[in-house]
């Protein structure tokens, strides 16, 4: 079984500013505990605005139960 878990420029981690250091940082932060970065796409809500938002999806297996 696998677990994941969803990353977007609102994450928490981005506080400070989402630029390449930053989510370098973030990614191998997240790479410690296990996680691995699976998919990486760009997300629209025309309605609401024309900015893309990138949506992260991060993969690790689940501890045995």
């Amino acid at each position: 079984m696998y677990e994941y878990k969803v990353l977007t420029e609102r994450d928490k981690r981005f506080a400070g500013g989402f630029d390449a250091a930053t989510l370098e940082a973030t990614l191998n932060s997240y790479a410690s505990e296990g996680w691995r970065l699976t998919e990486a796409v760009p997300a629209t809500n025309l309605m609401k605005s024309v900015k893309a938002e990138i949506v992260m999806i991060l993969e690790r297996a689940s501890p045995a139960t």
